[in-house]
């Protein structure tokens, strides 16, 4: 594996109806939820990672610390970048995430994933 350090990548979501605040049971508003937020950080800092690792190898989330600093409504488009930070024991790794509705930022997160192989981890469950 040789995962790059520092380099940025982007993703871009559209906030629709079962990504508000009121259908995720957060909140009470017809506004992007914070989970929501976290689960596209998540899915954006997961595909990055997963094109440093081979098929047998996968991640988890094991940490996010978020800030949702802005409202967006349903129908925008929300961009996720970040980049990796760092590297500790070849497979803990640590993202910086920011989360952009054109210019407005809407958060920032530094989040952890661990990289684990797919089938010891799953074997773990039965």
């Amino acid at each position: 594996m040789n995962i790059e350090i520092n380099k940025e990548f982007k993703k871009t979501y559209l906030v629709q109806e079962n990504n508000t605040a009121i259908s995720m049971g957060s909140g009470d508003l017809e506004v992007f939820a914070t989970p929501s937020l976290v689960a596209f950080m998540e899915n954006a800092a997961k595909e990055y990672l997963n094109t440093f690792l081979p098929e047998e190898l996968g991640s988890v989330g094991s940490n996010i610390n978020i800030n949702h600093i802005a409202p967006t409504l349903v129908g925008k488009e929300i961009t996720v970048q970040g980049k990796i930070t760092e590297i500790i024991k070849e497979k803990i790794i640590i993202f910086s995430l920011e989360a952009y509705e054109q210019d407005k930022k809407i958060g920032d997160a530094s989040h952890t994933r661990v990289i684990i192989n797919n089938e010891k981890f799953l074997s773990k469950l039965q």
